[in-house]
């Protein structure tokens, strides 16, 4: 029998008992069953490390605790899972083993054929729940099935849980639950006047050659030239790679909903709601909705004027010319403008909304208090129940495209401009609506604003 000055105690969170023994009147040893049946006694029922309540019986370990049982760990579960048989990684160009940027190897479009098994789903798995020392079972995480996935050009007819490719084409993958096969408008050889004036396809298009001048090509997602540009009008509904540059002569141009890569750019007029990559960037008007990054050996941008919302990186800015280079980060004027036009719609447009609702409400009161309405004054609120809707439409549209300005502003705070490498005089720095003129050569320098005013820090190499 147990001693009477024996214990066991339990962690308030009943992960743990502890057992005190003395030892025993008859000055004989306890037994593994007699201890056990102890523990149980005082409600320790689970997770009993027998192995320590054993040795405790032969080694006679008596007056001081030893943990004697733990709570017992369930099966870990998992959410559901799809495994993807193609790459859905972000795309970037290669850095070379010497700094430089293969935007040659890049590519926007990834190719499959049909049949290809394009991704399958692993279903959510349910764990089985622990015990603490007393029994308790602990309440078990809850893992999440996905959605099935849904979009043009696959099929899961065989195997509800594999996707496979119904036609050749480009794969898309939206992050969410979307997977379709759609169709590229794929060119071989140079495009000129002559041949290809106007290239004007709904999806991406992919061109093996060069682009001569004059040509202008509309893609409604991706673009891809594998050869050189040279005064092009390009507008795109997704990004751009051009992987030998663009030799603009002062008239060609780019719009793209999304990002750009390209190996240079001269004496063009570029602009991406994304990022714009490239090695150098000449005499060229170039802005972005989020950031400007040169990469490369040069790194340059020299003349013109560069604009990226969130930041740019570069290595050198300027040249031993001094020519004027604008480098500009953040908000700039247009936004500002944009912002306080559409806070004042928005404004207007919840005043009327509030004068509309005030005025229901004072024929609401009518209603109640002599149990009904005149003719006109039904009509009355009907129209202004009409109005309300159409106001209401109205206002949460405004307040979408408020909410996106405020965004782009709050993003925009920490903006900088970082120069690895020389600055020329003749650089100025632009943030928001402060700028800085660089008087003499310096480098190795970022830019941020504080307090309404243009900042440079050393950058440490």
């Amino acid at each position: 029998m147990v001693s009477d000055k024996s214990y066991v105690r339990v962690t308030e969170d009943h992960s743990e008992a502890w057992l005190y023994l003395c030892a025993p009147e008859d000055e004989q040893s306890y037994t593994k069953s007699e201890i056990i049946q102890y523990l149980h006694e005082n409600q320790v029922i689970a997770g009993i490390n027998e192995s320590n309540v054993a040795a405790m019986c032969k080694k006679r370990i008596y007056e001081r605790e030893v943990k004697v049982a733990m709570s017992e760990k369930g099966e870990e579960g998992c959410n559901g899972h799809y495994e993807f048989f193609f790459d859905n990684e972000e795309k970037k160009p290669t850095i070379r083993k010497d700094g430089s940027v293969d935007y040659r190897s890049m590519s926007l479009i990834q190719n499959v054929e049909e049949g290809d098994l394009l991704a399958r789903y692993h279903p959510a798995m349910q764990g089985k729940p622990g015990r603490d020392v007393l029994g308790n079972s602990e309440k078990p995480l809850t893992f999440k099935d996905l959605r099935p996935l849904t979009g043009k050009g696959i099929s899961n007819e065989k195997n509800p849980n594999e996707y496979y490719a119904t036609k050749s084409g480009k794969v898309e993958y939206d992050g969410d639950n979307k997977l379709a096969i759609v169709e590229v408008y794929e060119i071989q050889g140079d495009c000129d006047l002559a041949n290809h004036g106007v290239i004007e396809f709904n999806g991406d298009i992919v061109i093996n050659g060069n682009v001569e001048a004059g040509v202008v090509i509309k893609a409604g997602k991706s673009l891809t030239i594998e050869g050189g540009v040279e005064n092009v009008t390009i507008i795109a509904g997704g990004d751009v790679c051009l992987k030998r540059g663009m030799q603009g002569a002062g008239k060609g141009s780019i719009i793209a909903g999304g990002d750009v890569f390209t190996d240079f750019i001269e004496y063009a007029t570029v602009k991406a709601e994304g990022n714009i990559q490239t090695n150098v960037i000449l005499s060229s008007h170039v802005s972005a909705g989020k950031t400007v990054t040169l990469t490369g050996k040069k790194g340059l941008i020299a003349g013109g004027d560069v604009h990226g919302m969130l930041g740019i990186n570069c290595i050198n800015a300027g040249n031993m010319s001094e020519i004027k280079t604008l480098l500009h980060a953040g908000i700039q004027p247009e936004i500002s403008e944009q912002r306080i036009e559409i806070a004042g719609q928005y404004e207007a447009v919840s005043k009327e909304l509030d004068e509309i609702v005030s005025g229901m409400a004072k024929i609401l009161r009518v209603r109640q208090q002599t149990g009904e309405l005149s003719e006109q004054l039904e009509k009355h609120l009907d129209e202004l129940k009409k109005k309300k809707d159409e106001v209401y439409v109205k206002s949460v549209k405004i307040k979408k495209q408020l909410d996106v300005v405020e965004k782009m502003v709050l993003d925009a705070r920490e903006a900088k401009i970082k120069i690895s490498g020389n600055i020329y005089h003749g650089v100025i720095i632009g943030i928001d609506s402060h700028e800085l003129v660089i008087n003499r050569d310096t480098s190795f320098m970022e830019y941020t604003s504080q307090n309404g005013m243009i900042v440079g820090t050393v950058v440490v190499i």
